[in-house]
């Protein structure tokens, strides 16, 4: 039973930490592809989470060999979900 189910072709990601924020600017009902800017706005705690956040994954991409195509293909991912008011920090490559 097990084998007939079909398996998720998404990879699940490590995530460094989440934070929500309170609003966006221009709102979500008026984002269209000419939207240049998105302000997002976040309380002070959240602002907190997200530096602690982006701080822990740039250690972890400190730790890699830049000298190496890896190492310098690492990157910061930063995620805004949109739908559930949720913003992701993780590690992701160019």
């Amino acid at each position: 039973m097990a084998n007939s189910k079909k398996k998720q072709s998404s990879k699940k990601t490590y995530t460094f930490g989440t934070c929500r924020y309170a609003k966006i600017q221009p709102k979500r009902t008026t984002l269209s592809t000419k939207t240049k800017v998105l302000n997002i706005h976040l309380t002070f705690e959240e602002a907190l989470k997200l530096n602690v956040a982006v701080d822990e994954c740039i250690r972890k991409l400190n730790s890699y060999k830049r000298s190496t195509v890896a190492g310098k293909k690492a990157s910061l991912n930063l995620t805004i979900h949109l739908q559930l008011k949720r913003v992701a920090v993780n590690q992701g490559t160019i």
